[in-house]
């Protein structure tokens, strides 16, 4: 299968995992099938000694645009009910506890737009570096949702309490320069250079001490006062019932008619 027909890459080399969002017609949002592979990718790089780093990347235009309305059974004009929809907020939100868990750095190269689920995947890998072009929008409240994909646990502690509910209450796009102001991006660099920087923090990482790594990740997360999986409980909860509601139905209807959605409440 060609590269163009693939939503998802996977490659290894030199003890580094890279993993592609592929979807640059639809800005790399992500399907069901796309979100379930990237368990799949996350869970096989976990186990992989010859894996000593991964790096999340996109192509084209976007990082990640986040679930994808069109195609996702969340968004479908029937109701799946609460269990089903519990079981697909699921799948994309105990991803950010595997990347966590992972005994191994995890850099997001963010090469263009980040935006809800998209942003809150970057948020979740352990580093940042972030093309000038990019821009981040913690966007769901403009649907009538929550974060989700641990967004609620990482933003506030990687950006302060107060920023983070700007951020999430508005909806508002933030460029480069202000992410790396407030502490959302480590490095900003030109676009040109995005996987360049990338690749040589990434084959830094995999000449390291993985051991020293490994207990690092383990002891700063742990040190942290909240749980991201308890977090993600919460997210799971409130994601779900959100999806049941009108306001979220009238809301993916006015965004594919390209329309400002009007929510009553419900």
């Amino acid at each position: 299968m060609s590269s163009e027909s693939t939503p998802l890459l996977w490659e290894k080399n030199e003890g580094i995992g890279i993993i592609t969002l592929n979807r640059p017609e639809r800005y790399n949002a992500m399907s069901r099938e796309m979100l379930l592979d990237f368990g799949r990718i996350l869970e096989e790089a976990g186990a992989d000694e010859s894996v000593k780093t991964l790096v999340v990347t996109g192509t084209g235009k976007a990082f990640c645009t986040g679930g994808d309305l069109v195609g996702h059974p969340s968004f479908d004009t029937e109701d799946p009910g609460p269990v089903m929809r519990k079981q697909y907020v699921w799948e994309g939100n105990h991803l950010p506890v595997v990347i966590q868990k992972m005994e191994k750095p995890v850099i997001a190269a963010v090469n263009g737009i980040a935006v809800g689920a998209g942003m809150d995947l970057a948020l979740a890998c352990d580093i940042r570096m972030v093309s000038e072009t990019a821009k981040f929008s913690a966007v769901f409240v403009k649907s009538g949702l929550m974060n989700d994909m641990g967004g609620s646990w990482t933003l506030p502690r990687i950006v302060g309490l107060g920023k983070a509910l700007e951020l999430i209450l508005t909806g508002d796009t933030i460029d480069a320069q202000e992410a790396l102001r407030i502490g959302l991006a480590n490095r900003v660099v030109p676009h040109e250079e995005l996987m360049i920087k990338t690749m040589e923090l990434a084959h830094r990482f995999s000449k390291g001490p993985t051991q020293a790594y490994k207990m690092i990740k383990w002891s700063i997360y742990r040190a942290l006062n909240i749980d991201l999986e308890a977090a993600s409980i919460n997210e799971l909860f409130g994601q779900s019932f959100l999806l049941g509601t009108e306001d979220v139905k009238n809301a993916v209807n006015a965004f594919l008619a390209k329309k400002t959605p009007l929510f009553k409440g419900k």
